[in-house]
């Protein structure tokens, strides 16, 4: 769960670096108090926890379903763990360049109580390295329980980075949260890099 973890951390930081420019003008417009904040937070939360129990449930059926063959169950997660892994080292060393953030689509949204649960969901399902990593982790797992502990810890790793939010007019280090997203990125990919490897050399051992 440690790895799951640490790849939600570096998951959090990156949705809250590109998208804190949506987020933030949506939380302090208005009556910008802290219990307004907080419950609005509570709904985003509590919407990214049942995407990813959703998600989880689907990914491990989709992965008992499918990782069934030895060289399906040995070979292809160690290559995606490898790829992906890349993938999101890459996205780390470039976090400097513009990212457009999917989240713009809520301001088009005119029932203002509804934005937090829009937001939790394209929050949640913003495809990047880090969600195919802990996709191909929850298929492949042994059991459901531990697939949903796989997710369990991703969403509170990346649950931390906003949990500050009701602070937001007080939050000013956006290089501090940056310079600890692309060490934490940094060090989920190279874990998810060497578990990789050591799956595809497993596999072809083992055959």
């Amino acid at each position: 769960m440690t790895d799951s973890f640490i790849l939600g951390i570096s998951s959090g930081s990156a949705c809250l670096v590109t998208c804190g420019i949506v987020m933030f003008p949506y939380l302090m417009a208005g009556p910008a108090s802290v219990k307004k904040i907080a419950a609005d937070l509570s709904v985003f939360m509590v919407t990214r926890f049942v995407i990813y129990f959703f998600l989880a449930t689907v990914t491990w059926f989709f992965g008992q379903a499918v990782f069934t063959h030895p060289v399906m169950k040995n070979i292809v997660p160690g290559v995606l763990y490898i790829v992906f892994a890349v993938l999101l080292i890459w996205y780390s060393i470039g976090r400097n360049r513009k990212s457009e953030c999917p989240a713009k689509i809520v301001t088009t949204v005119n029932n203002k109580k509804l934005i937090p649960v829009f937001l939790g969901i394209v929050n949640s399902l913003g495809f990047c390295p880090a969600l195919f990593i802990i996709l191909t982790k929850g298929a492949t797992q042994n059991t459901l329980l531990q697939c949903y502990l796989a997710f369990l810890a991703f969403f509170i790793g990346s649950s931390l980075w906003f949990l500050p939010l009701p602070l937001a007019g007080k939050i000013r280090k956006k290089m501090v949260i940056e310079t600890i997203g692309i060490l934490a990125t940094g060090l989920a990919g190279t874990i998810f890099i060497i578990k990789g490897i050591t799956i595809l050399i497993g596999g072809l051992i083992n055959g």
